[in-house]
């Protein structure tokens, strides 16, 4: 299973629900991320990330990611948690399938939340945090399980206005 992000436009995309402004910034010896409604809620600069550009665009919203999922001021985690989306889904599943060694019951289910969460515009926050279990199996014959995971919500550029209004 698949226990961290591997991809920059996810991370990317995860910055971009959090902070519609968020900005990629190439100096001259560095990338930068950097995010207007992260600096505000912190009350310091708005730096979210910065790598050697040897390194990358793909590190900078990577570790860009990891600081604002990591970060421990309570603004910070009270947005997130405020826009923070559970999804749950039941998929059944062919015993044929089960039995197939190719056949990935994790990554299946993953790209069925994903693809349920992008309906909405959501991203996923942590891909550790994905679940599964086993429910009753259907009429059909099919294993059915439940599974899971906490997807971000883009945040309203009107919600990130009103918010700035009540910080100062």
């Amino acid at each position: 299973m698949e226990t961290h992000v591997t991809s920059d436009s996810s991370a990317e995309r995860l910055l971009r629900c959090f902070d519609p402004d968020v900005t990629l910034v190439s100096g001259e010896a560095e990338h930068l991320v950097l995010s207007p409604r992260y600096g505000r809620l912190r009350r310091r600069p708005p730096l979210l990330a910065a790598v050697p550009h040897p390194d990358g665009t793909d590190a900078a919203w990577l570790l860009a990611r990891e600081r604002l999922l990591t970060c421990r001021d309570h603004s910070v985690q009270r947005a997130l948690a405020t826009y923070q989306v559970r999804v749950r889904i039941v998929i059944p599943v062919a015993v044929a399938s089960l039995q197939d060694p190719n056949f990935d019951l994790a990554r299946h289910g993953h790209d069925l939340l994903d693809q349920h969460a992008s309906q909405r515009g959501a991203v996923h926050l942590r891909r550790e945090s994905f679940w599964i279990t086993v429910v009753a199996p259907d009429a059909e014959g099919f294993i059915r399980f439940e599974c899971g995971n906490a997807f971000l919500a883009p945040i309203p550029p009107e919600a990130i206005l009103a918010e700035a209004k009540t910080l100062w």
